[in-house]
């Protein structure tokens, strides 16, 4: 059952997916000298509307009730705690991942990198919150990353990789805000 709880949660966590796409697109864009000089505003653009539709998403359910259960609230809890070790597992083996190829001489395998391991995240992330999208999310941005080990022009993996993760990231928003419209 969906309660208004988790679909407040699954509509933040569209936010969040929402503005990390963002990131991505405009990070990669800023990172690749012939960009088109509309990139980054459609990039900006882009982020600003769905960011839009999911506020309007989230004002909608006001009107839902808020029927208090107890075991949902409690399994809220412990999805956030959870969400909280993921994380912090997350970041830190970015920062450890980063500080070694930095040191190597390999920053620009940087970004490979953290698209891996952010695509990674998806999969605990889907059992946690019970949002089964987020094992398709993880999943094609893993096979997405590694399609573009690919191309060889550094700059062009480069832009690769932060476009398949914000065409991941978006699509997902899209979806959940599909999925949520119900």
């Amino acid at each position: 059952m969906l309660t208004k709880a988790k679909l407040l949660g699954i509509l933040g966590g569209a936010c969040t997916l929402t503005l990390f796409g963002g990131f991505w697109c405009i990070a990669a864009l800023a990172f690749w000298p012939p960009r088109p000089a509309w990139g980054i505003p459609a990039a900006s653009a882009a982020t600003f509307v769905l960011l839009v539709a999911c506020i309007l998403r989230i004002k909608a359910t006001a009107r839902l009730p808020d029927g208090h259960d107890p075991a949902a609230a409690a399994r809220g809890k412990r999805a956030g705690i959870l969400f909280g070790i993921v994380f912090g597992l997350e970041a830190a083996l970015i920062a450890l991942c980063s500080a070694l190829l930095a040191r190597s001489g390999l920053p620009e395998w940087i970004p490979v990198e953290v698209g891996l391991i952010v695509g990674l995240h998806f999969i605990p992330l889907a059992h946690i919150f019970a949002v089964r999208l987020y094992y398709w999310t993880g999943a094609f941005s893993v096979l997405g990353i590694l399609g573009c080990l690919l191309i060889h022009p550094i700059g062009t993996r480069l832009l690769s990789v932060g476009m398949v993760m914000a065409a991941v990231l978006w699509f997902t928003t899209v979806l959940l805000l599909v999925q949520t419209r119900r």
